[in-house]
């Protein structure tokens, strides 16, 4: 299901930006309109998407957040620990921890 939530959020990503020039600097918020969304923000700085994710909530209520990446021309993703992979899933899963 979290594979699926990243992909979507690029996918959405993709489809407006035009070219590379175009999608410098482009936020999306998912996590703004669902609270409980696995993703939290993307920020699109052309060649690099920073994925910002909800890794999970600490005793004290605040939220437990991680950054990973995705690069669209090796199309990779990077956990927060420089390892990358072509499964969302995997470095999402090194960066939060689990």
């Amino acid at each position: 299901m979290r594979t699926l939530l990243i992909a979507a959020t690029l996918a959405a990503t993709a489809f407006t930006s035009t070219n590379f020039a175009n999608a410098a600097d482009f936020r999306q918020y998912p996590g703004f309109k669902d609270k409980d969304s696995f993703v939290e923000m993307t920020n699109d700085m052309g060649l690099i998407v920073e994925i910002t994710l909800r890794c999970g909530k600490r005793a004290n209520g605040k939220v437990k957040a991680g950054i990973m990446t995705y690069s669209k021309v090796e199309r990779l993703y990077c956990s927060s620990q420089n390892r990358c992979y072509r499964d969302a899933l995997k470095a999402a899963d090194q960066t939060c921890g689990d």
